[in-house]
């Protein structure tokens, strides 16, 4: 492997200098003049993905009112919610980050774009294990006590109270900052577990870590397999999805193409986009959601080319920031072969686009947009970057000004089973491509032209496949419970794009100010009760979620001494100038209850991981790119004191090594290839 990556070594210069120059033509085409759409309109570069289910869950797309059944590789953006049943989990991956829900939780992206995940989490546990954030990136997490405010790496578990009232966060690894009423702040740190009892952090109890629960050990797995993937090696590790190429299928080295990955176990006439269906999700219109449990990331990103009597993956460039896509395929159609089929309405045909090939998408978007879309999938080689250019900016000369798609000899539409077609029916309906697959005369496939979209229009239907009737009610159009939040939430988006819905606002959210009071306030002298809540599954299954505003804060005197660990929310000036002229001031003793190991717990203690508590993971961290060190195995932490207020430690940069690119080993050519074949019963 190290003489493989020696002799790689001039490849990843070449490399570098090539997607340098990627970058700067991407800058061009959207300064041209044929460019002149607002890219303030363009859709997010990424969607978060629904990567594990298990037992009843139910999903809300944005702007619908009726829940729908959830369906494995789903992409979620805002406005989407979850909410889990008994005995429930679930699994969100985003880029540098893996979301996880427990049972009886409701989870909500309130936004979803380039730089901020905000979620609404107004019941139940969720694990958040952040692995690397982008320069400007962030999650925040709005509970109904508190907004948690996450911008380096680290691992997380939130609580809420079964009545809603308080939350708990633990800390496994990183630290953070969470957000009250009242301007109130407090820092959390690894190695500790936080309860807070009300908006304003009068009531806090800090506890050092213990033991962990099922919950804990299944996400530590997971992070653990996450970890040791391979697939990094050739793919961008914010592409959502690569954890699972390597179980699924294995990497080979073609000349044409560099590094392709080859689906393991797939049926003899399996193509592209064949098994899964087709939903509706704003902005993007019309998403491929695939059936198959590795089917996430090579389908929104890259190529397909059929290479040796088999469909193989070419990833983007790795060194590029990855740039999601609904689906990547070209759609065909038109009066030559556009007639009636029965009930069903007319054909509507498809196939993935080839190495090379320009994405034209079916919805809005600007110059900036149609370029990074197209230079983030697909990978340049043998010095045809230039051409590439080129056939962006032709391209999107006509995409701008609404002219027909132009219909060259695309490689993948004769391809073995290449094209698939379905009725606009079950197109329409999110019904199973593979069980309504249409035969089609060839003859009308060669004269159907390349359309510009599907051609069909969405309806209710068009969301998802429905919830059993048998399921557990759930609140209709959403959540109740308040939760309070730092960042305004987004509006939803998808009920614009659909007959008779209108875009909504989060109704829950309740925001927080940021401008700071003249005077500060502090809780009661006296000390203070610790938390005691139900446990946050403790709830009948199905339970309809408390509405009503947030509880008051309790009566405080105004004081003129700040009270330590909880501060008021500051703008950004004054947290840089509070940096270099930090203060040498001597803290108050804190108005917090500190409960150690040894001592009697809350009646309803709940256990937490056993996690290595306090890791230092900024000592080698690049920059401005923030990452997560490999988890570690699961077991009891040593725990050691917390002064009651720790100052945010900021991340050392390190000199980032070279990342390149190894090619893995050359693909065999046998003159006859077995058929791959494939299983139903493969579980993710």
């Amino acid at each position: 492997m190290r003489a493989l990556a020696k002799a790689l070594a001039p490849r990843r210069c070449h490399w570098r200098m090539m997607a340098a120059w990627l970058l700067c033509a991407a800058a061009g085409v959207a300064q041209a003049p044929s460019a002149a759409t607002d890219h303030g309109s363009d859709p997010p570069s990424r969607a978060a993905r629904l990567s594990y289910v298990a037992g009843d869950l139910g999903v809300l797309p944005a702007g619908a009112k009726d829940w729908i059944g959830a369906t494995i590789n789903r992409p979620m953006t805002t406005g989407d919610r979850l909410s889990t049943g008994q005995d429930s989990r679930a699994e969100l991956q985003l880029g540098g980050s893996t979301m996880r829900l427990g049972a009886h939780t409701s989870f909500g992206f309130l936004a979803l774009n380039d730089q901020l995940a905000q979620i609404e989490l107004t019941q139940g546990t969720l694990n958040l294990a952040a692995r690397q954030f982008d320069q400007g990136q962030s999650v925040e997490i709005d509970t109904p006590t508190l907004a948690l405010v996450v911008d380096q790496p680290g691992t997380f578990r939130i609580d809420i109270g079964g009545d809603g009232q308080s939350t708990r966060v633990t800390v496994l690894d990183g630290s953070a900052i969470v957000y009250g009423e009242n301007n109130a702040r407090h820092d959390v740190a690894a190695g500790h577990s936080y309860d807070f009892g009300d908006p304003s952090f009068n009531n806090l109890v800090i506890t050092d870590l213990g033991g962990g629960d099922a919950f804990d050990r299944w996400c530590s797995e997971r992070d653990q397999g996450y970890a040791q993937s391979a697939a990094t090696q050739y793919v961008s590790e914010d592409v959502v999805g690569y954890q699972d190429l390597d179980r699924y299928g294995d990497w080979q080295s073609e000349d044409d193409y560099g590094a392709v990955w080859f689906p393991n176990d797939v049926s003899a006439g399996w193509a592209p986009y064949s098994d899964g269906c087709w939903v509706f999700i704003a902005p993007w219109g019309w998403s491929w959601v695939d059936a198959l449990p590795w089917g996430y990331a090579p389908f929104h990103y890259g190529r397909w080319a059929y290479i040796h009597h088999a469909w193989g993956w070419i990833p983007g460039p790795r060194l590029r920031r990855p740039v999601y896509a609904p689906a990547l395929v070209a759609f065909i159609g038109g009066g030559g072969w556009g007639t009636s089929i029965g009930g069903g309405g007319r054909p509507v045909g498809w196939f993935p686009l080839g190495p090379g090939e320009i994405f034209n998408p079916w919805y809005r978007a600007s110059g900036r947009y149609f370029a990074n879309v197209n230079l983030a999938n697909i990978n340049p080689v043998r010095g045809n970057a230039g051409m590439l250019i080129n056939s962006i900016n032709s391209h999107y000369a006509d995409f701008r000004n609404g002219r027909s798609v132009p219909n060259p000899n695309f490689v993948n539409r004769s391809a073995p089973h290449g094209l698939t077609v379905v009725s606009s029916q079950s197109f329409a309906s999110a019904s199973s491509v593979r069980r309504n697959l249409l035969q089609v005369d060839p003859h009308q496939l060669t004269a159907a032209p390349v359309l510009a979209g599907a051609g069909v229009h969405p309806d209710a239907a068009s969301l998802g496949r429905p919830r059993s009737a048998k399921a557990r009610p759930l609140p209709a159009g959403g959540f109740q419970r308040q939760v309070i939040a730092r960042q305004a939430p987004a509006s939803s988006l998808a009920s614009a794009s659909l007959p008779g819905f209108a875009p909504q606002s989060a109704s829950n959210v309740r925001v927080l100010t940021a401008a700071a009071p003249t005077t500060t306030f502090h809780g009661p002298t006296a000390q203070q009760t610790p938390v005691h809540s139900a446990l946050p599954n403790s709830g009948p299954s199905g339970a309809r979620l408390n509405s009503g505003p947030l509880p008051a804060a309790p009566h405080v005197q105004p004081d003129n001494t700040q009270r330590p660990g909880v501060s008021f929310i500051s703008s950004a000036d004054e947290d840089r100038q509070r940096a270099e002229f930090p203060s040498t001031g001597l803290p108050q003793a804190p108005h917090v209850e500190r409960v150690s190991p040894g001592q009697p717990q809350p009646a309803e203690e709940r256990e937490q991981q056993r996690y290595e508590s306090a890791r230092n993971m900024h000592d080698n961290v690049p920059a401005p790119t923030y990452r997560m060190p490999t988890p570690q195995p699961y077991y009891e932490p040593t725990t050691r004191p917390m002064p009651p207020q720790q100052a945010s430690q900021q991340a050392q940069p390190s000199p980032s090594a070279a990342r390149g690119a190894p090619q893995p080993p050359a693909r065999a050519q046998p003159g006859n290839q077995p058929s791959r074949g494939y299983s139903d019963d493969a579980k993710h």
